[in-house]
Protein backbone atom coordinates (compact mmCIF):
# COMPACT_ATOMS: atom_id res chain seq x y z
CA UNK A 1 0.00 0.00 0.00
CA UNK A 2 3.20 2.42 1.01
CA UNK A 3 4.54 1.85 -2.53
CA UNK A 4 1.33 2.65 -4.37
CA UNK A 5 0.58 5.67 -2.36
CA UNK A 6 4.60 6.75 -3.17
CA UNK A 7 3.97 6.13 -6.88
CA UNK A 8 0.82 7.89 -7.21
CA UNK A 9 2.80 11.15 -5.36
CA UNK A 10 5.63 11.64 -7.48
CA UNK A 11 4.15 12.37 -10.60
CA UNK A 12 2.89 15.52 -8.48
CA UNK A 13 5.83 16.34 -6.84
CA UNK A 14 7.76 16.08 -10.25
CA UNK A 15 5.09 18.04 -12.15
CA UNK A 16 5.99 20.84 -8.98
CA UNK A 17 9.18 20.97 -9.67
CA UNK A 18 9.12 21.25 -13.21
CA UNK A 19 6.47 23.77 -13.01
CA UNK A 20 8.43 26.23 -10.74
CA UNK A 21 11.33 25.66 -12.69
CA UNK A 22 9.45 26.79 -15.54
CA UNK A 23 8.10 29.76 -13.91
CA UNK A 24 11.52 30.54 -12.74
CA UNK A 25 13.05 30.63 -16.56
CA UNK A 26 9.87 32.78 -17.40
CA UNK A 27 10.69 35.35 -14.57
CA UNK A 28 14.06 35.10 -15.74
CA UNK A 29 13.09 35.97 -19.64
CA UNK A 30 10.82 38.17 -18.54
CA UNK A 31 13.53 40.07 -16.41
CA UNK A 32 16.56 40.04 -19.18
CA UNK A 33 13.90 41.48 -21.34
CA UNK A 34 12.53 44.31 -19.44
CA UNK A 35 16.56 45.04 -18.95
CA UNK A 36 17.52 45.39 -22.47
CA UNK A 37 14.41 46.97 -23.10
CA UNK A 38 15.72 49.58 -20.62
CA UNK A 39 18.72 49.03 -21.86
CA UNK A 40 17.31 50.32 -25.31
CA UNK A 41 15.75 53.28 -23.85
CA UNK A 42 18.60 54.88 -22.10
CA UNK A 43 20.79 54.61 -25.75
CA UNK A 44 17.92 56.29 -27.71
CA UNK A 45 17.99 59.13 -24.76
CA UNK A 46 21.60 59.76 -25.01
CA UNK A 47 21.88 59.74 -28.58
CA UNK A 48 18.39 62.44 -28.89
CA UNK A 49 20.23 64.89 -25.60
CA UNK A 50 23.18 64.45 -27.71
CA UNK A 51 23.60 64.36 -31.38
CA UNK A 52 20.76 63.03 -33.12
CA UNK A 53 22.57 62.30 -36.12
CA UNK A 54 24.80 59.56 -34.61
CA UNK A 55 21.92 57.48 -35.92
CA UNK A 56 23.65 57.50 -39.27
CA UNK A 57 25.94 54.97 -37.86
CA UNK A 58 24.59 51.53 -37.81
CA UNK A 59 26.70 50.62 -34.96
CA UNK A 60 26.08 53.35 -32.68
CA UNK A 61 24.04 50.77 -30.17
CA UNK A 62 26.25 47.68 -30.05
CA UNK A 63 29.01 50.30 -29.10
CA UNK A 64 27.20 51.99 -26.65
CA UNK A 65 25.05 49.17 -25.26
CA UNK A 66 27.71 47.62 -22.47
CA UNK A 67 28.77 51.11 -21.19
CA UNK A 68 24.98 52.08 -20.74
CA UNK A 69 24.01 49.00 -18.87
CA UNK A 70 27.03 49.04 -16.85
CA UNK A 71 26.17 53.07 -16.14
CA UNK A 72 22.62 52.26 -15.37
CA UNK A 73 24.12 49.70 -13.14
CA UNK A 74 26.32 52.08 -11.36
CA UNK A 75 23.53 54.87 -10.75
CA UNK A 76 21.06 52.03 -9.05
CA UNK A 77 23.56 51.48 -6.85
CA UNK A 78 23.67 55.24 -6.35
CA UNK A 79 19.95 55.74 -5.83
CA UNK A 80 20.10 52.48 -3.52
CA UNK A 81 22.31 54.28 -0.90
CA UNK A 82 19.77 57.40 -0.66
CA UNK A 83 18.51 57.21 3.13
CA UNK A 84 14.40 57.26 3.30
CA UNK A 85 12.80 60.90 2.64
CA UNK A 86 12.82 63.56 5.47
CA UNK A 87 10.30 65.40 6.11
CA UNK A 88 10.06 69.02 5.12
CA UNK A 89 7.74 70.95 7.33
CA UNK A 90 8.27 73.79 10.73
CA UNK A 91 7.31 70.59 12.88
CA UNK A 92 10.38 69.41 11.65
CA UNK A 93 12.09 71.73 11.23
CA UNK A 94 11.94 71.92 15.28
CA UNK A 95 13.09 68.05 15.70
CA UNK A 96 14.91 66.63 12.41
CA UNK A 97 18.79 68.24 12.49
CA UNK A 98 19.11 68.01 8.84
CA UNK A 99 16.00 70.34 8.24
CA UNK A 100 16.74 73.23 10.62
CA UNK A 101 20.91 73.06 9.28
CA UNK A 102 19.15 73.65 6.01
CA UNK A 103 16.84 75.95 6.43
CA UNK A 104 17.36 79.67 8.65
CA UNK A 105 14.16 79.30 10.09
CA UNK A 106 11.23 77.20 10.63
CA UNK A 107 8.66 79.83 9.23
CA UNK A 108 11.36 80.04 5.57
CA UNK A 109 9.96 76.00 4.76
CA UNK A 110 6.02 77.07 3.88
CA UNK A 111 7.96 79.85 2.02
CA UNK A 112 10.19 78.03 0.16
CA UNK A 113 7.89 75.03 -0.57
CA UNK A 114 5.24 77.53 -2.06
CA UNK A 115 7.72 78.91 -4.35
CA UNK A 116 8.26 75.68 -5.86
CA UNK A 117 6.52 75.79 -9.10
CA UNK A 118 7.22 71.85 -9.85
CA UNK A 119 5.65 71.42 -6.09
CA UNK A 120 2.74 73.63 -6.82
CA UNK A 121 2.23 71.99 -10.60
CA UNK A 122 2.41 68.92 -8.87
CA UNK A 123 -0.46 68.83 -6.65
CA UNK A 124 -3.15 71.13 -9.05
CA UNK A 125 -2.48 67.77 -11.41
CA UNK A 126 -3.23 65.36 -8.38
CA UNK A 127 -5.98 67.64 -6.33
CA UNK A 128 -6.62 64.56 -3.81
CA UNK A 129 -2.74 64.02 -2.93
CA UNK A 130 -1.88 65.30 0.90
CA UNK A 131 1.77 64.78 0.23
CA UNK A 132 4.76 64.49 -2.60
CA UNK A 133 8.45 62.99 -2.19
CA UNK A 134 10.93 65.22 -4.14
CA UNK A 135 14.34 65.65 -4.25
CA UNK A 136 16.32 68.31 -2.33
CA UNK A 137 19.69 69.63 -3.34
CA UNK A 138 21.96 72.21 -2.09
CA UNK A 139 24.96 73.75 -2.08
CA UNK A 140 27.06 73.65 1.30
CA UNK A 141 29.29 76.74 2.39
CA UNK A 142 32.10 76.84 4.88
CA UNK A 143 33.52 80.26 5.77
CA UNK A 144 35.45 81.44 8.44
CA UNK A 145 34.35 83.95 11.11
CA UNK A 146 34.88 85.28 14.56
CA UNK A 147 32.90 84.86 17.75
CA UNK A 148 32.58 83.59 20.89
CA UNK A 149 33.91 80.71 22.16
CA UNK A 150 33.65 78.65 25.78
CA UNK A 151 37.16 77.41 26.13
CA UNK A 152 38.27 76.00 29.50
CA UNK A 153 35.37 76.83 31.44
CA UNK A 154 36.37 80.84 30.20
CA UNK A 155 34.51 83.04 27.30
CA UNK A 156 37.11 83.98 25.21
CA UNK A 157 36.35 86.60 21.77
CA UNK A 158 36.96 86.76 18.62
CA UNK A 159 37.91 83.19 17.63
CA UNK A 160 38.53 81.85 14.89
CA UNK A 161 35.57 79.40 13.55
CA UNK A 162 34.29 77.90 10.96
CA UNK A 163 30.35 78.73 10.11
CA UNK A 164 28.54 76.40 7.64
CA UNK A 165 25.59 77.23 5.92
CA UNK A 166 23.20 75.73 3.00
CA UNK A 167 22.41 77.85 0.24
CA UNK A 168 20.15 77.80 -3.63
CA UNK A 169 18.27 74.78 -2.29
CA UNK A 170 16.41 72.81 -5.44
CA UNK A 171 12.83 71.31 -4.73
CA UNK A 172 13.15 68.53 -7.91
CA UNK A 173 10.93 65.94 -9.49
CA UNK A 174 8.00 66.18 -7.21
CA UNK A 175 6.22 62.35 -7.35
CA UNK A 176 3.42 60.53 -5.89
CA UNK A 177 5.41 57.84 -4.16
CA UNK A 178 9.07 56.92 -2.97
CA UNK A 179 9.28 54.59 -5.46
CA UNK A 180 8.73 57.22 -8.19
CA UNK A 181 10.89 59.75 -7.14
CA UNK A 182 13.73 57.27 -6.48
CA UNK A 183 12.70 56.27 -10.08
CA UNK A 184 13.33 59.87 -11.09
CA UNK A 185 16.73 60.34 -9.52
CA UNK A 186 18.01 57.59 -11.68
CA UNK A 187 17.20 59.64 -14.63
CA UNK A 188 18.54 62.65 -13.10
CA UNK A 189 21.59 60.89 -12.93
CA UNK A 190 21.59 59.66 -16.68
CA UNK A 191 20.91 63.21 -17.76
CA UNK A 192 23.99 64.08 -15.80
CA UNK A 193 25.72 61.79 -17.62
CA UNK A 194 24.08 63.33 -21.16
CA UNK A 195 24.61 66.96 -20.27
CA UNK A 196 28.55 66.23 -19.78
CA UNK A 197 28.51 64.45 -23.09
CA UNK A 198 26.93 67.27 -24.74
CA UNK A 199 29.16 70.13 -23.32
CA UNK A 200 32.35 68.19 -24.64
CA UNK A 201 30.42 67.87 -28.29
CA UNK A 202 29.86 71.19 -28.16
CA UNK A 203 33.32 72.38 -27.37
CA UNK A 204 34.29 70.02 -30.32
CA UNK A 205 31.90 71.41 -32.33
CA UNK A 206 32.67 75.18 -31.63
CA UNK A 207 36.48 74.11 -32.41
CA UNK A 208 35.49 73.06 -36.41
CA UNK A 209 33.52 75.71 -36.26
CA UNK A 210 36.11 78.20 -35.27
CA UNK A 211 38.53 76.82 -37.93
CA UNK A 212 35.57 77.27 -40.71
CA UNK A 213 35.09 80.88 -39.63
CA UNK A 214 39.22 81.37 -39.68
CA UNK A 215 39.47 79.72 -42.87
CA UNK A 216 36.78 82.78 -44.39
CA UNK A 217 38.40 85.23 -42.46
CA UNK A 218 41.83 84.17 -44.33
CA UNK A 219 40.84 83.82 -47.64
CA UNK A 220 39.92 87.26 -47.55
CA UNK A 221 42.75 88.90 -45.83
CA UNK A 222 44.57 86.87 -48.97
CA UNK A 223 42.35 88.21 -51.55
CA UNK A 224 43.18 91.87 -50.37
CA UNK A 225 46.68 91.59 -50.13
CA UNK A 226 46.98 89.74 -53.46
CA UNK A 227 44.84 92.76 -55.37
CA UNK A 228 47.52 95.28 -52.97
CA UNK A 229 50.80 93.39 -54.52
CA UNK A 230 48.44 93.29 -58.70
CA UNK A 231 48.54 97.07 -58.37
CA UNK A 232 51.75 97.69 -56.69
CA UNK A 233 52.39 98.60 -53.28
CA UNK A 234 54.70 101.16 -51.83
CA UNK A 235 56.18 97.93 -49.89
CA UNK A 236 56.41 94.89 -52.05
CA UNK A 237 58.78 92.96 -50.10
CA UNK A 238 56.35 93.62 -46.71
CA UNK A 239 53.48 92.76 -49.00
CA UNK A 240 55.01 89.68 -49.78
CA UNK A 241 55.97 88.56 -46.04
CA UNK A 242 51.76 89.37 -45.08
CA UNK A 243 50.94 87.34 -47.92
CA UNK A 244 53.53 83.99 -47.46
CA UNK A 245 52.63 84.35 -43.53
CA UNK A 246 48.78 84.28 -44.62
CA UNK A 247 49.12 81.16 -46.77
CA UNK A 248 50.80 79.30 -44.00
CA UNK A 249 48.53 79.96 -41.46
CA UNK A 250 45.96 78.90 -44.20
CA UNK A 251 47.31 75.51 -44.63
CA UNK A 252 47.68 74.55 -41.32
CA UNK A 253 44.14 75.47 -40.88
CA UNK A 254 43.15 73.06 -43.51
CA UNK A 255 45.65 70.65 -41.85
CA UNK A 256 43.73 71.06 -38.73
CA UNK A 257 39.79 70.86 -40.04
CA UNK A 258 41.52 67.94 -42.21
CA UNK A 259 42.04 66.28 -38.79
CA UNK A 260 38.84 67.09 -37.81
CA UNK A 261 37.51 64.72 -40.53
CA UNK A 262 34.64 64.78 -42.94
CA UNK A 263 31.00 63.94 -42.00
CA UNK A 264 31.40 60.21 -40.70
CA UNK A 265 34.47 60.69 -38.93
CA UNK A 266 33.28 63.93 -37.04
CA UNK A 267 30.72 61.44 -35.79
CA UNK A 268 32.66 58.28 -35.16
CA UNK A 269 34.70 60.55 -33.04
CA UNK A 270 31.80 62.03 -31.26
CA UNK A 271 30.41 58.28 -30.86
CA UNK A 272 34.16 57.83 -28.83
CA UNK A 273 33.79 60.67 -26.77
CA UNK A 274 29.89 59.69 -25.31
CA UNK A 275 31.66 56.15 -24.89
CA UNK A 276 34.31 57.56 -23.15
CA UNK A 277 32.48 59.21 -20.92
CA UNK A 278 30.11 56.54 -20.14
CA UNK A 279 32.81 54.10 -19.77
CA UNK A 280 33.79 55.59 -16.81
CA UNK A 281 31.05 56.34 -14.73
CA UNK A 282 32.18 56.53 -11.62
CA UNK A 283 34.35 59.51 -12.19
CA UNK A 284 32.20 61.69 -14.14
CA UNK A 285 29.87 60.73 -11.03
CA UNK A 286 30.30 60.45 -7.29
CA UNK A 287 28.08 60.23 -4.16
CA UNK A 288 30.12 60.59 -1.40
CA UNK A 289 28.99 60.83 2.69
CA UNK A 290 30.21 63.39 4.70
CA UNK A 291 29.96 63.80 8.25
CA UNK A 292 29.74 67.30 10.33
CA UNK A 293 28.68 68.32 13.84
CA UNK A 294 27.45 72.21 13.92
CA UNK A 295 25.72 73.61 16.71
CA UNK A 296 22.38 75.69 16.22
CA UNK A 297 23.67 78.86 14.88
CA UNK A 298 25.46 76.74 12.26
CA UNK A 299 29.39 77.08 13.76
CA UNK A 300 31.10 73.47 13.05
CA UNK A 301 32.23 71.48 16.23
CA UNK A 302 35.64 70.12 15.53
CA UNK A 303 37.26 67.89 18.23
CA UNK A 304 36.73 69.50 21.69
CA UNK A 305 35.18 72.40 20.82
CA UNK A 306 31.84 73.17 22.16
CA UNK A 307 31.82 70.38 24.38
CA UNK A 308 28.93 69.99 26.48
CA UNK A 309 26.83 72.49 24.13
CA UNK A 310 24.03 71.64 21.74
CA UNK A 311 24.87 70.43 18.53
CA UNK A 312 23.77 68.85 15.63
CA UNK A 313 25.22 65.61 14.30
CA UNK A 314 24.79 65.66 9.94
CA UNK A 315 25.19 62.59 8.07
CA UNK A 316 25.04 64.10 4.57
CA UNK A 317 25.05 62.60 1.03
CA UNK A 318 27.32 64.72 -1.64
CA UNK A 319 26.98 64.60 -4.91
CA UNK A 320 29.43 65.70 -7.05
CA UNK A 321 30.49 66.14 -10.84
CA UNK A 322 33.08 67.93 -12.89
CA UNK A 323 30.64 70.92 -12.75
CA UNK A 324 29.22 71.45 -9.65
CA UNK A 325 29.29 69.45 -5.70
CA UNK A 326 25.29 69.72 -4.25
CA UNK A 327 23.73 67.86 -1.12
CA UNK A 328 21.43 65.84 -2.46
CA UNK A 329 18.71 63.80 0.19
CA UNK A 330 14.95 62.71 -0.85
CA UNK A 331 11.94 64.73 1.16
CA UNK A 332 8.31 64.49 1.65
CA UNK A 333 6.22 67.51 1.63
CA UNK A 334 3.01 68.19 2.75
CA UNK A 335 0.29 69.75 0.80
CA UNK A 336 -0.92 71.57 4.13
CA UNK A 337 2.48 73.19 4.52
CA UNK A 338 2.25 75.45 0.87
CA UNK A 339 0.59 79.18 1.68
CA UNK A 340 -1.87 80.71 -0.25
CA UNK A 341 -1.45 83.85 -2.61
CA UNK A 342 -2.23 85.84 -0.11
CA UNK A 343 -0.04 84.88 2.67
CA UNK A 344 3.02 84.51 0.50
CA UNK A 345 2.34 87.85 -0.83
CA UNK A 346 1.83 88.93 2.89
CA UNK A 347 5.37 87.23 3.62
CA UNK A 348 7.35 88.45 0.70
CA UNK A 349 6.18 92.06 0.42
CA UNK A 350 4.45 93.49 3.63
CA UNK A 351 4.12 96.76 2.54
CA UNK A 352 2.45 95.68 -0.83
CA UNK A 353 0.59 93.22 1.42
CA UNK A 354 -1.15 96.27 3.61
CA UNK A 355 -2.05 98.26 1.02
CA UNK A 356 -4.10 95.62 -0.56
CA UNK A 357 -5.79 94.65 2.82
CA UNK A 358 -3.76 91.31 3.61
CA UNK A 359 -3.14 90.28 6.38
CA UNK A 360 0.25 88.23 7.27
CA UNK A 361 -1.39 84.20 9.00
Amino acid sequence: MTSIAFAGQAPQGLWGMLNGWLLARRATREAEQERAATIAEAIEEVIAGTEPKLRALSHYDRLLEPVIADALDYIAELIARLPPPIELSRRAWQRDPHVNAFFATGADLPLFLSRSKELQDFFQRRPSASQAFAILTLTRKERQVFGLSLQDEMVRRDVAQISVGFTDPQLLYPSATEEEVRAEARHCALNLYIGLAKKRLTKRQGQREGLDHERLILETRLKGLRAQARHGAADPAELQEKITATEARLAANGQERAALGGFTSRLEAMLAEIHRILADPRNELKLAPSSLRVDRLGIKQEGSQGAGSPANDLSLLECTTSTSQRVIALVRCSRDELLTLDQIVAQVEPYLASQMGIRAA
